[in-house]
């Protein structure tokens, strides 16, 4: 037994409450080594010697790892625990201080002192069941007399082009977005901002007429809850536009301005200039980086967030650049906007192990981008095998408990990412592939504007095209098969909430989701030639099974 590898951490995604009573366990040991591992579970305030023991099963490996499950009821309202380690007839017992012989009944173990439902994360019920289209408003569809101004529809667009995508577009195309089976919208920034994606904010309160009136606006929402729709909105709360009044107050009035300490500025005097002595997103200096530990811009910014629920009803927030962020006031925001409308929805945009962010006190969401660059790599691009796709995908699964995993926004493509048909190099069975994992996996699947009718696109601004409506000049079929697999998610409770698990294979990749004691069973076969598998116990095979001879074993 490698004793390195043994690892597990309480009151975190290795130990977290599940449900009201139970209790979920997660332990680490090494890939290749033979173990029997049971959890010994105690009342710290009744005699030690009445304790149970729960087996653990293996729920995964990856390339340096295996991993052990349970979930049990503790016998109390809270436990002290640790793990029986059995390795042929060698019995040792691993708590705080390790691995050891003797059992730690009394320090040395771990303990979980209260299991009550308030202890739980759980996103807003709906999330689970949602279906998620992302829109960017400018190049979504355009309803009304054209502005001499704008760009041609259709033109190859560059970083600086405005095509005049407006509300009374994506309204006209809500039927569109039935027909697909999504029932959540995310939507790109809506407020006055001079360039076509919005994320440099002048006035946050204010809609980018453009798009078109508040009366629009909440004309939108009102038909997109009537269809069983909900909407999100984006927040640009990291930085701003140069034209917001508080910038530009600092930029007159210098050291003596009001709201100086609305942003992070290294030294007076400043200027938009190419040695900026402000902190910016990235490089730009039209984009002056937001102080959001600042009280009077915390303030200001909540008062947006309650603005567009109380006003137009929206359903939650996106947080652009949500890391960046200052903790202390996404608590705030989370307190006071779940306030206003409990089951609220908010996401945030981190690109990487976001457990901190989704411990109930600040995000129900993030982008889930680890799942897209996996999905990315070995699907769409075939840049990874699938022993390391299994790997990376084992090494997601432990990053987060099961029931933040089910409201996680799994994307395969996004407006900061190349389209998945591109990096397919336009392979269907590749990309069809992608969709089917993106729609059987567990969290949100979120179809991005226009991917369903085949759209393709580079790195920005190639990925912002402008859709083309026309039937002909969509790829149908692509879309059939995206309603196909919206129509079973809905259908099977399974798919959007039972449990995950990958079946070893040498060849395929083989997944299975079970929700009371109910499995479907999903082989894959991501290869240029067919396959057999032999699937004992099955009762049916239900959909395609191209590349595939399934033997039942009977």
């Amino acid at each position: 037994m490698i004793r390195e590898a043994l690892f597990h951490h309480a009151n975190s995604e290795w130990g977290y409450v599940a449900d009201k009573r139970s209790l979920t366990l997660l332990f680490r040991a090494a890939k290749h080594d033979t173990l029997t591992i049971d959890v010994i579970e105690y009342n710290r305030f009744q005699d030690y010697r009445d304790r149970r023991a729960h087996p653990m099963m293996k729920s995964g490996s990856d390339a340096l790892f295996a991993y052990y499950k349970t979930t049990f009821v503790p016998a109390n309202y809270g436990c002290i625990y640790y793990f029986r380690v059995v390795e042929g007839t060698d019995v040792w017992f691993f708590g705080e201080y390790g691995l050891q012989r003797e059992e730690p009944v009394r320090m040395g173990a771990f303990e979980m002192p209260r299991i009550q439902d308030c202890d739980r994360f759980e996103a807003p019920a709906w999330m689970q069941d949602a279906i998620f289209y992302q829109i960017f408003p400018d190049r979504f569809c355009r309803v009304g007399p054209a502005d001499p101004t704008l760009v041609p529809w259709g033109e190859k667009p560059t970083w600086y082009h405005v095509f005049g995508g407006n509300f009374r577009g994506i309204e006209s195309k809500i039927p569109h977005l039935v027909d697909l089976g999504v029932n959540a919208v995310y939507m790109t920034p809506i407020s006055l901002s001079p360039s076509c994606h919005r994320y440099d904010t002048t006035d946050y309160l204010a809609i980018d007429p453009r798009l078109g009136t508040e009366e629009e606006f909440k004309l939108l929402v009102d038909a997109f809850h009537e269809a069983g729709i909900r909407i999100v909105l984006d927040a640009v709360f990291n930085h701003c536009g140069a034209g917001f009044f508080a910038f530009q107050d600092v930029l007159k009035n210098q050291e003596n301005s009001i709201y100086k300490d609305w942003f992070l500025i290294d030294s007076f005097p400043i200027a938009m200039v190419k040695d900026k002595t402000y902190q910016t997103f990235a490089s730009e200096m039209h984009m002056p980086k937001l102080n959001s530990a600042d009280p009077g811009l915390q303030d200001h910014l909540i008062r947006v967030g309650k603005h567009f629920i109380e006003r137009f009803d929206i359903d939650g927030w996106r947080l652009d650049v949500a890391d960046e962020v200052d903790s202390v006031f996404w608590r705030r925001f989370r307190r006071e906007l779940k306030a206003v409308k409990p089951d609220l929805a908010i996401i945030g945009e981190v690109w990487h192990n976001s457990d901190y962010y989704l411990r109930g006190d600040q995000f129900d969401s993030v982008q889930n981008y680890q799942f897209y660059e996996i999905v990315d790599d070995y699907f769409l691009r075939r840049k990874t095998s699938l022993d390391v796709f299994s790997d990376r995908l084992t090494h997601l699964l432990t990053m987060y408990p099961d029931n933040v995993a089910r409201a996680l926004l799994n994307q395969i493509d996004s407006h900061d990412v190349p389209r998945a048909k591109t990096q397919s190099q336009n392979n269907v069975k590749w990309l069809k592939l992608a969709i089917l994992f993106q729609f059987t996996f567990i969290g949100m699947p979120c179809v991005y504007y226009g991917s369903e009718l085949g759209m393709e696109g580079g790195y920005d601004p190639d990925n912002r095209r402008t859709v083309d409506w026309d039937p002909a000049a969509s790829d149908q079929d692509l879309f059939a098969y995206y309603k196909r697999l919206a129509r079973w998610r809905k259908a099977d409770e399974r798919l959007r909430r039972g449990s995950f698990r990958i079946l070893p294979h040498e060849t395929l990749f083989v997944y299975e989701r079970t929700l009371s004691e109910e499995t479907v069973r999903i082989v894959v076969n991501h290869q240029d030639h067919p396959e057999h598998y032999a699937c004992e116990g099955a009762d049916r095979v239900v959909g395609a099974c191209d590349w595939i001879t399934i033997d039942f074993g009977r």
